[in-house]
């Protein structure tokens, strides 16, 4: 069973792009990760929002990846144009194309 999670940031005024660069950069230094699924960073007609779409293999693998050198440094590079981060929902993908 795998771990998904859908994560909406909102930033402060015209800093969205600001932050897709960043979670593009997160979801690179993560193609290595063998545990990390998905990594799907889009953003909406809402000014300034950006979603995020994680599968992983499971809870405890996505936890880790919080803790790697090239997440925390992104982290500490989103944090000052955030204004909120709101997990939208946690799930438990079955399948499907691309995630075998």
């Amino acid at each position: 069973m795998f771990y998904g999670l859908w994560t909406k940031f909102t930033t402060q005024a015209d800093e969205g792009q600001r932050l897709v660069d960043l979670l593009l950069e997160a979801a690179t230094s993560l193609q290595d990760v063998s545990d990390c699924k998905q990594y799907i960073v889009s953003v909406t007609e809402q000014p300034d929002t950006v979603m995020v779409r994680e599968i992983w293999t499971d809870q405890a693998a996505h936890a880790a990846s919080l803790q790697l050198p090239a997440t925390q440094r992104l982290i500490e590079q989103a944090r000052p144009i955030l204004l909120q981060v709101e997990r939208v929902l946690e799930d438990q993908p079955r399948g499907g194309k691309g995630l075998a």
